[in-house]
């Protein structure tokens, strides 16, 4: 029998992991990426050994060479270590560590056939079944089943689905980057970071985030996170229906809340400077929340159209599982159509549902107690069956 053709839109952590996963088992797909090919994502994420070690053997790497290629501070020799004490409360296995999200995604596009800038613009099915992916830079390609891993603001379930809508939690984070020089860090961050890549605490309800990003002889890229529960509807910094394009305009409240936290120990006090800040890209996050029901997964796969990772079960930015729920979701679609052929993927979603659940369940209930409150399950309503 023919192997169908297989496209899979988007090149983050899910599609990379798919591709990969497919293409050790003899399955070809090809990639479809937005963005250009240069390196990206130069920020760390947290990976769980029940996620990651599954990956290893279609990387053809034992999972020390795996942590010296992709831990934030692999380029000194280090292993992206947590200190469980200050960061604690993510439900953390053991042997967990901080990557760097470039240097996983390089090691994970290796062999891939991923074409980048392919903005996805359109996606039609043709009288014969196939689709049609229309892109922004005026090619197109055909495809017999198109896996959706676009993420929350994915094209192919807006234009299928369109009546799910991402849940906005009630939460106000910022999001930035600073490099700093070796000297700097040495003497102002170092002791802070002695046993730990990341660094956490909370100031008057405000959970502040610093962690190492990447590391070289030379400096360091540190990432840090101003979050907080919503105040209301009047809440200056918590904007639930702005726009995308808006992520980057920061209300001078927030440089007025940042000014106002006193007592801050290092690298606190140094990094969530008002007058450095200012400097610094800021971006203004969503805490979104998505699990697209059941039976609309599988009206739109029958029709050879699959949702995962994200675009399926988004959970927000802080306190989730995202990345490793996509690992998970890649890993395992992988072998099941390896084993089970194209043909029983509503099977697969049956399988994996709740799984998907209790995710989301677990996330929430995550970013309520980081922030101090009681633990909500915030399901999105487009969830109830």
């Amino acid at each position: 029998m023919t192997q169908p053709s297989i496209s899979i839109v988007g090149a983050g952590i899910c599609g990379l992991t798919l591709g990969r996963c497919l293409l050790q088992r003899g399955v070809r797909a090809t990639l479809y990426e937005k963005a250009s090919p240069r390196p990206r994502n130069f920020y760390a994420i947290t990976l769980q050994p029940s996620s990651y070690r599954s990956l290893l053997s279609a990387l053809n790497i034992n999972e020390s060479a795996f942590k010296s290629c992709v831990a934030v501070d692999a380029d000194i020799g280090g292993a992206g270590n947590i200190n469980t004490t200050a960061y604690g409360y993510r439900n953390l296995e053991p042997a967990s560590f901080r990557a760097n999200r470039s240097a996983f995604e390089s090691l994970l596009r290796e062999d891939l056939d991923v074409r980048w800038e392919h903005r996805l613009e359109r996606i039609e099915q043709e009288a014969g079944g196939e689709y049609t992916l229309s892109f922004a830079n005026g090619q197109a390609a055909t495809s017999d089943i198109v896996i959706d891993a676009e993420g929350p603001h994915s094209v192919i379930r807006q234009t299928f689905l369109p009546s799910i809508e991402p849940l906005v939690l009630p939460y106000v984070a910022f999001n930035g980057k600073r490099r700093v020089s070796r000297a700097s860090f040495d003497s102002l961050y170092a002791k802070a970071f002695a046993d730990s890549s990341v660094l956490e605490v909370r100031h008057d309800g405000v959970v502040l985030n610093v962690s190492v990003g990447s590391v070289s002889a030379q400096d360091i890229s540190l990432n840090w996170i101003f979050s907080r529960p919503a105040r209301g509807s009047l809440d200056p910094l918590h904007n639930p229906s702005r726009s995308n394009s808006a992520a980057r305009d920061i209300p001078e409240e927030f440089f007025a809340e940042v000014a106002a936290m006193t007592g801050l120990a290092q690298p606190f006090a140094d990094i969530f400077n008002p007058k450095s800040l200012r400097n610094e890209r800021i971006l203004h996050w969503l805490m979104r929340s998505i699990l697209v029901p059941m039976p609309e997964l599988i009206s739109v796969a029958e029709k050879g159209i699959w949702l995962v990772g994200d675009s399926a079960h988004a959970e927000q930015i802080i306190g989730g599982g995202g990345a490793n729920g996509a690992i998970g979701d890649a890993v395992d679609l992988a072998q099941w159509i390896a084993e089970r052929s194209t043909h029983t993927i509503t099977s697969w979603y049956t399988r994996r549902y709740q799984t998907w659940q209790e995710g989301q369940d677990l996330s929430h209930e995550c970013i309520a107690v980081i922030h101090g409150e009681p633990e909500t399950v915030h399901r999105p309503a487009a969830a109830l069956m």
